[in-house]
């Protein structure tokens, strides 16, 4: 592979220990990735910007569930 296409492909997928950032692949069902691609679209924007929220609020609910259960 030449360095020209190297240098290319790294631009357009950066090395995730330089972005902070990690790939995580999963299957979805179609209406749902559908649902998700309007409403990004509607509000402008990404769909890692929305997945990424959505992780931190239900981690956030989770933390405050647990808190709410009584400790031994």
């Amino acid at each position: 592979m030449s360095k020209l296409i190297r240098e290319k492909n790294m631009k357009n997928n950066p090395i995730p220990e330089e972005t902070g950032t990690e790939m995580l692949s999963t299957g979805l069902p179609k209406g749902l990735i559908k649902r998700v691609k309007t409403f990004c679209d509607e509000r402008k924007i990404t769909i890692q910007d929305f997945v990424i929220d959505a992780i931190i609020e239900k981690l956030a609910l989770v933390h405050k569930e647990r808190r709410k259960r009584p400790r031994l």
